[in-house]
């Protein structure tokens, strides 16, 4: 194919019938997509640190790529090759050039940490295999933008039991190379890399079902499901019951893509107990990483049948909520999660602390479930919320007669109706100083005595204790009792804020987003990449309350599909970056940097074309 079919088609529109249908499907796409035919340097790098916790991820590929990839290069070295290694998304994680290709790569900022998506670089062989999932050569003519007309390439999937978890590419500087020669380097070079990786896919394999054997082979049940995946998602290792549950999960799901990554994304986080109903069955489940050498290379999820009562929906939503909070990645906060899972084991009080709205209340939930009270009541007080006179009668009760009003037979206080379980008592700063001496009186005594009673109740109760203030600095003021503090205060947990686990944010995000969307009977709302940048660069002062009320408030004001940055401002209550546009005075802005160019502006506010054209008549705007 000539240089001059490709000039007429970026120009014109012209279709020559000798162009390759794989070829002008990919050309059409990245017209649409507004792709310049121009563009002269590669310019999707993602930040350094993005980057390093994407090679992170892929460890396991690069390792088994590495050694196929420099024995290739040593016997192509000199001929101006490239070699190039990506993840399944299309990120360059590894890279390998010649004096020759390095210099012309260099001209055009082809490095590694740069994604190589048709949106972002055009048609190449890369792209198209990374899109069609097959093995790909192109020639340079065959390439959409200037800056890789000058290559000739190859690209083939690498594929592991059927998932693909990168591509392998074979590029030399042009024109006039053996297509079919790069065509069978990067096939065969990609075909080595998947035996390189299966083979240590095994070796983990008997690692993890070592690990199960020795750690916990006395927990196991003949119902008991066990999967175990590696760090791209890739299946390890599945017993029958866990094969039986992904099934059933498979024909009672609404949701699209592979069960194994649903539930990988869902429970394969943290090692947080979540209980599931799938078609009038109850499953906990929970996970744990695999670690050698304090680096973790696997995920197991245990899957237990349960034989009680289905949860009702409010205790569903609870889940739902949990899910929301304890989801996480921040290596601190699982930290905590842990302690909280043994500290739950212990009958002793827990002061939980934290900011306002970062999930107090789930955290004293989820330890009511993890210990061994679990199955016995659950009871929250928020002492902030009650006249100091109702909180007396509704903690500790009243006898009959004991006030104008009051029952004839008395009535037990929460205290006395949670025997055997658990009180939360949230905003414990606000209860009054001499209701504190009261309630150490139970703590210490383990009985409580009705308000106008004498007789003392026996209660076995386990405290537990929230507030968003420093108790500390109010012990010193004398607001509130030093011996109280240290009686609740035997375990400290104490739950970050969200920006303090910011990493966290764009999960969280699309998880309720997903839940509110469905509860609204709408289409998912997706966030541009510069809308969840806004998120992730807000503070956050009223954490994940104030998140779910943005959310909540996107959901039923917002009526695209998409989010831009534009109307993340406004939802955020923020002034734009630079000054405070109006939407139309914003329209105008990006149809101006874009050269009127409808199809690009449309593209980078986020929105469709047929979207964009509803604005413009709205603002009248030519």
């Amino acid at each position: 194919m000539t240089d001059e079919v490709w000039r007429q088609f970026v120009l014109t529109g012209s279709i020559n019938v000798n162009v390759r249908k794989e070829i002008l499907e990919s050309w059409n796409r990245c017209k649409r997509l507004g792709v310049s035919y121009e563009r002269e340097e590669v310019l999707s790098h993602i930040p350094q640190n993005d980057f390093m916790r994407r090679r992170e991820k892929n460890r396991d590929l690069i390792n088994a790529a590495l050694p196929v990839m420099n024995d290739m290069f040593k016997r192509l070295k000199g001929g101006g090759y490239l070699l190039l290694l990506t993840d399944a998304e299309g990120y360059l994680i590894e890279m390998m050039a010649d004096q020759i290709s390095q210099k012309i790569a260099d001209r055009s900022r082809i490095s590694v940490g740069a994604q190589w998506t048709e949106e972002n670089v055009g048609s190449t062989g890369l792209s198209i295999a990374l899109r069609t999932r097959t093995a790909m050569a192109t020639s340079g003519n065959e390439h959409y933008c200037l800056a890789f007309r000058v290559w000739d390439c190859s690209a083939c999937p690498i594929f592991v039991n059927g998932e693909c978890i990168g591509v392998f590419d074979v590029c030399r500087v042009g024109p006039k190379n053996d297509l079919r020669e790069l065509y069978t380097l990067a096939v065969t070079g990609a075909l080595a890399i998947s035996e390189r990786y299966q083979l240590h896919k095994t070796k983990m394999k008997e690692k993890v079902l070592s690990h199960l054997l020795t750690e916990h082979v006395s927990q196991f049940k003949e119902s008991t499901g066990i999967i175990s995946f590696d760090n791209l998602g890739i299946e390890l290792y599945k017993n029958k019951p866990a094969h039986d549950f992904l099934k059933l999960l498979e024909e009672n799901s609404l949701q699209s893509g592979s069960i194994n990554k649903n539930i990988l994304s869902y429970f394969g986080k943290n090692s947080v107990s979540s209980e599931v109903e799938v078609n009038e069955k109850k499953f906990l489940i929970h996970s744990e990483q695999v670690s050698d050498r304090d680096k973790p290379f696997a995920t197991v999820i245990f899957i237990h049948p349960q034989t009680k009562e289905i949860p009702s929906e409010s205790a569903i939503s609870a889940i739902d909520q949990e899910f929301f909070a304890f989801n996480t990645k921040n290596s601190a906060f699982q930290q905590t999660l842990q302690t909280a899972i043994k500290v739950a084991k212990s009958d002793a009080s827990i002061l939980i602390q934290g900011e306002s709205g970062v999930g107090k209340d789930f955290m004293a939930r989820f330890i009511h479930k993890q210990s061994n009270r679990k199955n016995h009541p659950f009871t929250a007080i928020n002492c902030a919320a009650f006249p100091r006179d109702l909180i007396t009668t509704e903690l500790f009760g009243y006898e009959g007669g004991a006030f104008t009003g009051a029952k004839h037979q008395g009535n037990k206080g929460k205290i006395e109706a949670s025997n055997k379980g658990t009180i939360f008592l949230d905003e414990i700063a606000e209860l009054p100083l001499d209701l504190q001496a009261i309630l150490l009186r139970t703590l210490e005594e383990k009985q409580v005595v009705r308000v106008g009673g004498t007789k003392p109740i026996p209660v076995d109760v386990r405290f537990l204790a929230a507030t968003n203030k420093n108790l500390k600095e109010m012990v010193e003021k004398g607001e509130f009792r030093e011996d109280l503090y240290y009686r609740l205060n035997v375990f400290n947990i104490k739950i970050p804020s969200l920006r303090e686990r910011i990493e966290d944010l764009e999960s969280i995000i699309h998880a309720m987003l997903r839940e509110s969307c469905e509860k609204a009977q709408r289409k998912t709302i997706v966030l541009t990449p510069e809308a969840m940048s806004a998120f992730q660069q807000y503070t956050w002062p009223g954490n994940l309350r104030e998140l779910k009320n943005v959310i909540q408030r996107m959901v039923y004001l917002h009526d695209e599909d998409r989010l831009d940055s534009f109307h993340a401002y406004q939802f955020l209550g923020l002034d734009q970056p630079k000054e405070k546009l109006s939407e139309r005075e914003y329209l105008l802005h990006i149809l101006k940097k874009n050269n009127g160019n409808r199809t690009q502006t449309a593209r980078e506010i986020g929105i469709s074309r047929s979207a964009l054209y509803r604005k413009l008549k709205k603002y009248n705007i030519k």
